[in-house]
């Protein structure tokens, strides 16, 4: 039989584990947008080409990147805060799905890279985005183990207190 404080022991340990990934889900979400644009403005012969496009597709390419950096971020704060609420004590339902989700683009995402390394000109930055690509699906996988653990401790908790 478990000691009673056992569990929260362990409740304790796995709220702590949501609040470090969901530091860690905002901080890759932060990286995320920075890698992008820094990516996207140095690469001096895909900008070429886009300017030699016309100036009303570049302002197309921009905004589409604008709004798709900004969904990924506000996804990864919307997951990574709820993490970090669910580990201080507050209810959170949600967010478990889209940590799933998030995971399975995730692992997509390594998927892609490793198939463009043999054929990649920038094999340091494709080798460090793959790199990148397996931490984050690895802290997702924590995060989405430890948010079900905490439900399922405070549940039983909540029962044998009830």
């Amino acid at each position: 039989m478990e000691n009673n404080s056992e569990p929260q022991i362990k409740l304790r340990k796995y709220q702590n584990t949501l609040v470090v990934v969901g530091m860690g889900v905002i901080a890759f979400g932060i990286w995320s947008v920075i890698k992008t644009v820094m990516l996207t403005a140095f690469n001096k012969d895909e900008m070429a080409e886009l300017s030699a496009q016309g100036t009303a597709v570049e302002v197309v390419f921009w905004v589409m990147l604008g709004i798709m950096l900004a969904i990924d971020l506000w996804l990864r704060l919307y997951v990574g805060l709820a993490a970090i609420q669910e580990g201080r004590g507050k209810k959170r339902k949600a967010y478990i799905t889209w940590i799933f989700l998030m995971a399975f683009f995730s692992a997509l995402g390594v998927v892609v890279g490793l198939a463009a390394i043999p054929s990649t000109t920038a094999l340091g930055t494709t080798v460090v985005t793959v790199i990148v690509e397996i931490t984050s699906c690895v802290l997702l996988v924590e995060m989405a183990l430890a948010a079900i653990k905490v439900k399922r401790l405070s549940r039983r908790l909540e029962e044998q207190e009830g």
